[in-house]
């Protein structure tokens, strides 16, 4: 019994770990050239205020070499995905550092909405299992 205790407030911790703030790669290419792609360029990504709710990559391609592009962490309601409009684009991701170039925010949206159910079910499994012995 006691095993069983230790494994699920582990499991506990490691999820209460897993779930602290944001990190959002924050850059702007009016002030640093690498922020066009900022995995590739060394830009860490930053701890984001504990009311930020996404991360979000805001760009304007008006000339083909150049695009301006803004990363933050944001606060408030947001759609998730990416909008287009003629020259700019608008994307909006809610897990650690998905606002880097080459996002793909639906599919990695799906996976991390996701985690918190198998850790429930890993967490219920152990615990069934430890009660044997």
């Amino acid at each position: 019994m006691n095993k069983t205790i230790f494994i699920t407030a582990l499991l506990l911790a490691v999820y209460a770990a897993s779930s602290q703030a944001l990190h959002c790669y924050v850059c702007s290419t009016d002030t640093n050239s690498g922020c066009s792609h900022p995995e590739q360029n060394g830009i860490s990504s930053t701890l984001c205020p504990d009311t930020a709710t996404h991360c979000s990559t805001y760009t304007v391609n008006l000339y083909d070499d150049f695009p301006n592009v803004v990363r933050q962490c944001k606060s408030g309601d947001y759609s998730y995905g990416c909008t287009f409009s003629y020259a700019t684009s608008t994307c909006a991701c809610d897990y650690d550092e998905c606002n880097y170039v080459d996002n793909s925010p639906i599919t990695a949206s799906a996976a991390a909405a996701k985690a918190p159910i198998l850790l429930t079910l890993f967490t219920a499994a152990c615990a069934i299992f430890l009660s044997f012995f």
